[in-house]
């Protein structure tokens, strides 16, 4: 058995390592007597622990019974994948790493304790499989904890858009950083150089669109507030060529303009620019046409498709979209000379 050990301890606020001898105990009485257990531990949990609870952790490491990482999760699922037949004890759905690791969704390996009248006992955790948008959602936010960016204060840099003025950085001399920065000591920093960065100024509501042939993803362009991206076989500014990712007879299918994506508002709309062909929509099992020259918003989980299903396109899952701008793509927000942005 694999024990998720610091949401174990932490369950309801106890910070408790008693909990984890409770769960062995009536693991033994309820299932199997034999059973191995193995833990792994968040480093920070150590903080949490009261002196026995420290003395425990460590003697469970001593025995080779556990182990404490900067972020356990990824082990956990790397120790799952490599005993199939092991059951995961934890309150942890996951979902953060469900896309590459396929095997989560809908898994039946996962269980949660269940306090009650002095005992416990054993529910298994509902791994509904999710959506392509949640997790990338979900990605997103896992990311933020390694970067120093938990706490309320630190996701306040978030908001705002900054630029490395290292020269000898990769993102030296560019725009802005591509990445969500990091925050160490109460001072923003690149996230790759770990010197200090400067504001560049408020971060606009630029959304993702995500292409795919097919089910498999080959594409991500970003769409600023305010500007519109043209789908179709034409290339050049503000524009997606389908010619670079379809076939000839695929892309024939698709007309010189014909879809366009837009940000209106941080909403992510498409419209139909009268193409000979057609768009669908996809949504909640059912499928439409897009009626030609009418705008309609693009929500979580819609899938648009072009080219008979060849070509599909959906709104990506991220809050933060922090894009190096291609000019054939996009317009940055900060370029837009219509827009203003606090520099202070």
């Amino acid at each position: 058995m694999i024990i998720d050990l610091s949401p174990v301890v932490r369950d309801h606020n106890l910070n408790d390592w008693g909990l984890v001898e409770k769960i062995v105990r009536a693991w033994r009485e309820q299932r199997d007597n034999n059973a191995t257990f193995y833990g792994v531990a968040d480093n920070s949990l150590w903080h949490c622990l009261d002196q026995v609870g420290k003395r425990a952790l460590t003697d469970w490491k001593k025995r080779k019974m556990a182990r404490s990482v900067p972020f356990a999760d990824p082990h956990i699922i790397e120790l799952a994948e490599q005993h199939p037949d092991a059951v995961v004890i934890t309150r942890d759905l996951y979902r953060d790493l469900r896309r590459d690791h396929p095997w989560l969704q809908g898994s039946n390996r996962f269980l949660s304790p269940v306090y009650a009248d002095g005992k416990v006992s054993f529910e298994q955790l509902a791994m509904a499989p999710i959506d392509e948008s949640e997790m990338s959602m979900r990605v997103e936010a896992a990311g933020l904890k390694p970067r120093g960016l938990a706490s309320p204060e630190a996701r306040r840099v978030l908001d705002s858009e900054w630029a490395c003025v290292n020269p000898e950085c990769v993102w030296g001399g560019l725009p802005v950083i591509d990445k969500d920065p990091s925050y160490r000591d109460g001072v923003v920093r690149c996230p790759d150089c770990g010197e200090p960065v400067n504001r560049v100024g408020a971060m606009g509501h630029t959304r993702e669109v995500v292409v795919l042939l097919g089910t498999e993803e080959i594409d991500r362009f970003a769409v600023a507030e305010g500007r519109t991206i043209v789908v179709g076989r034409a290339r050049g500014e503000d524009r997606y060529c389908v010619r670079d990712v379809l076939e000839e007879a695929q892309f024939g299918l698709v007309s010189r303009d014909h879809l366009a994506v837009s940000n209106v508002n941080g909403g992510l709309f498409v419209e139909d620019l009268g193409s000979k062909n057609g768009t669908k929509l996809h949504h909640d099992g059912t499928t439409t046409a897009l009626e030609p020259n009418v705008r309609q918003r693009v929500l979580q989980g819609t899938r648009i498709s072009l080219a008979k299903g060849a070509l599909q396109i959906r709104r990506s899952g991220r809050n933060r979209v922090r894009a190096r701008w291609d000019p054939d793509l996009a317009t940055p927000p900060w370029a837009n000379p219509n827009r203003e942005h606090d520099l202070g």
